[in-house]
């Protein structure tokens, strides 16, 4: 099948073809059927030309680059607050201090154009923290001077998985309240605009695959993000799309088994997230005379070098990276990125040696292990990545313009 406007409104974000000659290079359809394709490309005004690419046979080429005009998202991400004091010390999970989000306005290309924090409790469930993050939005637009129909879609990240065919929560442990509820459905009654709901692991591994490109070989590379906070989790991508599993589960590594006698919140023993994850290292601290109360306090002393704090990293850093082998030796990605509160240089390295000790070499060889180079503003430009991906793939654009 000839390609239509979508798909050549993919090679001009991807920068493959950004002139007329270089899509006529890339698609073989004659000059005419390019010129007319990408004017009307040009008339939706989802793309526009820029500059001079050089004379080619002695006339101009224009370079064209994506940039639509009523395409900015909406971001909020919804995270657990630090582990109460005394629940740190004691291994209650469910116990913790305010939970928080971030707001965010995003352009179309990942630029952060404004944000703020909003306190919320996640506990309070749906019904009382929706109300709240649309209130949110509406102030965050105000205050950044932009008119609600700039944004071309909203997306938001929540700490639990979230089943791929109905978009909803399934069965959330640290979410009590959330799960089936149409979350989705009640954003877009107040903002009438394509709504996502994503996991926050996917979310920010998204983020940092966009930010890296493509792979060293030119086309998309596995890529794999493991989350180190409160709790545990990974997001893959592979063939440069999301990989959420059939049921939302992919990247569920917390739960995997790595002996020992901590109880998680899934009800079990031996987890990886209950041996190894911020609230079980504050736990281990606690237990052994440490008054460390937050992960921000554990992420200070870590940087400073006391000697228990780093021991306690290493050990879960060890675990984490004996699962995350395992990981590697079936995906053979070519990144594994370490995001999170706790992506201090001792957790990373030893996360590495993890990975190196039980992965075999040819899986290791050309492997990256690396701290996330967005940040926090990971899951947030992920948010966004994925909004204006699924609202300017190539089939939505060419039932847009017919």
């Amino acid at each position: 099948m000839a390609a239509g406007a979508g798909e050549i409104l993919q090679l001009i974000r991807s920068g493959r073809a950004t002139t007329r000659i270089q899509v006529l290079e890339a698609t073989g359809l004659s000059r005419v059927t390019v010129a007319q394709r990408i004017d009307a490309l040009v008339a939706a005004g989802i793309v526009r030309a820029q500059g001079d690419a050089g004379a080619t046979g002695g006339r101009r080429s224009e370079r064209f680059v994506f940039d639509p005009a009523d395409s900015l998202v909406l971001v909020a991400a919804l995270e657990l607050g630090e582990p109460a004091h005394d629940a740190a010390h004691s291994g209650d999970s469910h116990a913790h201090t305010s939970d928080a989000a971030v707001l965010a306005v995003v352009d179309p290309h990942g630029t952060l154009l404004a944000r703020m924090p909003l306190a919320v409790d996640l506990a309070a469930g749906p019904e009382t923290v929706l109300p709240e993050l649309l209130n949110g939005f509406d102030t965050l637009l105000a205050d950044a001077g932009i008119k609600p129909a700039s944004v071309g879609g909203v997306a938001l990240s929540v700490p639990g998985p979230v089943d791929p065919h109905d978009h909803r929560l399934s069965d959330p442990p640290v979410m009590p309240g959330w799960g089936a509820w149409p979350v989705v459905e009640a954003v877009r009654a107040r903002f009438d605009v394509p709504v996502h709901l994503e996991n926050d692991a996917d979310a920010t591994a998204y983020g940092e695959f966009t930010e890296l490109g493509s792979g060293r070989t030119g086309r998309p590379e596995p890529f794999v993000l493991v989350k180190v906070s409160r709790f545990l989790g990974a997001g893959l991508v592979i063939d440069g799309c999301t990989y959420r599993g059939t049921d939302g589960g992919a990247g569920d590594i917390g739960h995997v088994d790595v002996g020992g006698d901590a109880v998680c919140r899934c009800g079990r023993r031996g987890c990886l997230a209950a041996e190894a994850g911020g609230t079980a290292l504050l736990r281990r601290l606690g237990e052994a005379g440490s008054d460390v109360g937050s992960l921000a306090e554990l992420r200070a002393l870590a940087e400073g070098g006391d000697p228990l704090v780093t021991a306690e990293l290493e050990r879960a850093a060890g675990l984490i990276g004996r699962v995350l082998a395992v990981v590697v030796g079936v995906l053979n990605p070519a990144d594994l990125v370490v995001a999170g509160e706790l992506a201090v240089p001792a957790m990373i390295a030893g996360i590495r040696a993890g990975v190196y000790a039980g992965a075999q070499p040819r899986a290791t060889a050309r492997l990256r292990i690396r701290a996330a180079a967005l940040g926090a503003d990971a899951v947030l430009v992920g948010l966004a990545r994925v909004a204006v991906d699924d609202r300017f793939s190539a089939d939505a654009v060419d039932a847009r313009l017919g």
